[in-house]
């Protein structure tokens, strides 16, 4: 049997009906939780009078303070059925996975339409961070693809699907015209900054994390390959006995930072004539979401 959770010392608590000489509504503060022996707080009024409830007899302040608090939202670990696409992504999508790695999931998931439009609403994300898992509301996701956004992209991308429904088959299949040169900011950008925070831990500290500077090796690759053959790649198997020295730690970090330099310029060059669009099908995304949301409508 799971042992039960009490409210914290010190929580604030309103009652819920008239107790002794205190009135419905008065505020009080836990001293006290329940023990083996009884079923009942013991609390402490604004007045000082100090009175013995059952968890019936008061609320939460701060739901009487926000009445939207006391909302419950649904757990996506409980609802697995709105789960709509779940991919591998992370060092074994890649081929660049180790006997140690884990196996990161991500996709998109769809809640039905009376569970979405309720009051409690709905989280743009959910983090299963006990079985390394991670989905996106399907309307986040949509954006964060339109926007670029490599993780995002290269669920599009993975090789290593496990689930897809209908409508996640025929998000994949629209995959290229979603893919716009905007990935030249998204992943170039984001490596420049990543180096540079990288440098200053390296004055600092004197370490690295390998396997992030591996994987920002490997995203600028990924961005390259994008502009130029307009689909992205998740596997440089040309480059996989490079990418794993930087993973142990073998290659010098000046090494590593010459050719970091030199993909800049290849993004540089490859972005200069790529053939992508600088916007996505905006027409064809808002459709399939449209079209999303009406199969929710029970």
């Amino acid at each position: 049997m799971q042992p039960k959770l009490h409210l914290a010392l010190g929580t604030h608590v309103v009652l819920l009906r008239a107790i002794e000489n205190q009135s419905k509504h008065s505020v009080a503060q836990v001293v006290a939780t329940p023990c083996e022996h009884s079923e009942r707080y013991t609390v402490r009024c604004v007045d000082g009078t100090i009175l013995q409830l059952t968890r019936q007899d008061f609320g939460l302040r701060k739901q009487f303070n926000d009445p939207l608090a006391g909302l419950e939202q649904p757990n996506l670990a409980e609802q697995r059925d709105w789960i709509q696409y779940r991919c591998v992504i992370g060092s074994r999508a890649y081929g660049l996975d180790t006997p140690e790695s884990d196996t990161d999931w991500r996709g998109f998931f769809v809640p039905p339409a009376n569970v979405h439009w309720g009051l409690a609403g709905i989280p743009e994300q959910y983090e299963l961070s006990e079985t390394q898992e991670h989905y996106w509301e399907v309307q986040k996701f949509l954006t964060l693809l339109l926007r670029a956004n490599p993780s995002a992209l290269e669920c599009l991308y993975s090789d290593l699907v496990e689930h897809a429904s209908p409508l996640a088959l025929e998000l994949r299949a629209m995959r290229h015209s979603l893919l716009t040169s905007r990935i030249y900011q998204s992943h170039n950008s984001y490596v420049l900054a990543q180096f540079r925070l990288l440098e200053r831990d390296l004055r600092t500290n004197g370490s690295l994390r390998w396997k992030h500077v591996m994987h920002l090796i490997r995203l600028l690759l990924s961005g390259i390959h994008g502009l130029r053959h307009g689909e992205l790649r998740l596997r440089h198997a040309e480059h996989r006995e490079q990418l794993m020295a930087i993973r142990a730690g073998e290659m010098p970090w000046e090494a590593i930072n010459r050719w970091r330099i030199a993909l800049h310029a290849e993004f540089e060059q490859a972005y200069a004539t790529t053939k992508l669009s600088i916007l996505p099908d905006l027409a064809a995304a808002n459709a399939w979401l449209l079209a999303v949301r009406r199969a929710q409508v029970a």
